[in-house]
């Protein structure tokens, strides 16, 4: 039986009483998911002259001028335009965040680095979009290409300015690089993308040095659950928690995908059912937690202590959330964050069998 993991606001109203998912690129330091066919794609002179044209799953957008006041929907974007220098107008609360909604890197990024002031949020308590509010701050670009917006919030959005949505699948914009290069198109900005980028690779390259254990180490993504299950819920190999993991030299564990059994290659998460999780090999189980009796509960149910990776202490449960959010939907800004909390260290010890669970500093 395969089950498909939701997205905010459902998700996110379990994570902001607690996550759920979404979205996290493709092998190795250098590399992107599929050339990034799953990311919004822009067309133009490369040079930043507008106007430009962006193709996604609801058609083309014409970005007619440079953006000056950008509203930001989803994940990660709004991350990729602050660390590209502009300050967004509009965004999204980041489950994990401060008391206003917003992760540490983003503040720090806004406030310290740009000088600028932090933006409005633009979404409910129920992690829906707030369009009216969207519409009073006159945004003149809404860019949302690593997000689940329907074609009825498209429609919506669209009236009040521009809107940029995902390529093709709702939460799959390929991998952050990708990403990081649809963003800097949309703002007229990829004269700093490749800096970006390989400043940000190379920080990766020289943590990942000090860890060699997690070179070749297979691994699995889920999370954790309450009650008894009954499954447990995967993520697949394009989902960017995932593919940002490859990236450190671990590789997916072999049998994912057959034992998922998903009907469509752009699902980014799937379930198996607690009887068959002994079928499933990995050196580390790595997941997210909505808190510590959702570890509990998984850590001690039966079928889950039988499995090799809990049973022998190879797994990584990460109940703090700033941290979750941080490589769950990983940017310039929020990897980099992430290493300098210790995030491959931390992945070297579970590894080694190490049990380590990660709770709320």
């Amino acid at each position: 039986m395969t089950t498909t993991l939701r997205r905010p606001a459902s998700l996110m109203r379990r994570v902001a009483a607690t996550l759920l998912a979404a979205v996290t690129l493709s092998v190795a330091v250098a590399c992107s998911s599929d050339d990034g066919e799953d990311a919004a794609t822009a067309t133009g002179d490369g040079d930043g002259n507008f106007p430009v044209t962006m193709e996604h799953v609801y058609g083309e957008t014409v970005i007619p001028a440079k953006p000056e006041k950008i509203v930001t929907v989803g994940w990660m974007t709004h991350d990729i335009v602050a660390a590209l220098g502009v300050d967004p107008i509009g965004v999204d609360s980041t489950w994990g965040g401060d008391d206003e909604g917003f992760s540490p890197w983003f503040r720090h990024q806004v406030e310290d680095v740009i000088g600028g002031d932090m933006p409005e949020i633009t979404n409910k308590d129920d992690g829906t979009l707030d369009i009216e509010k969207i519409a009073t701050l006159e945004p003149d670009l809404i860019l949302a290409p690593h997000s689940g917006v329907t074609d009825d919030e498209y429609a919506k959005l669209s009236r009040i300015a521009p809107t940029v949505a995902y390529q093709k699948s709702p939460w799959m914009s390929g991998s952050w690089q990708d990403l990081t290069g649809v963003v800097a198109k949309a703002l007229g900005e990829e004269g700093r993308v490749a800096d970006l980028v390989s400043g940000t690779e190379d920080a990766m390259a020289t943590e990942a040095a000090k860890y060699p254990n997690l070179k070749g180490a297979s691994f699995l993504y889920g999370l954790t659950f309450e009650g008894n299950g009954p499954e447990v819920g995967l993520y697949v190999s394009d989902d960017p928690r995932v593919a940002f993991l490859r990236e450190f030299g671990l590789v997916d564990s072999p049998n994912l995908a057959k034992e998922l059994g998903l009907d469509k290659p752009d699902d980014f998460s799937g379930a198996v059912s607690l009887e068959s999780i002994g079928k499933l090999s990995a050196d580390l189980f790595v997941a997210w937690s909505s808190g510590a009796e959702y570890t509990k509960n998984t850590l001690e149910n039966p079928a889950m202590a039988r499995w090799s990776p809990i049973k022998d202490g190879r797994y990584y449960i990460l109940e703090n959330e700033a941290l979750a959010m941080a490589t769950n939907a990983p940017s310039p800004l929020s990897i980099r964050w992430a290493l300098d909390e210790g995030f491959l260290a931390d992945l070297s010890k579970a590894v080694d069998g190490g049990a380590v669970v990660r709770a709320n500093s």
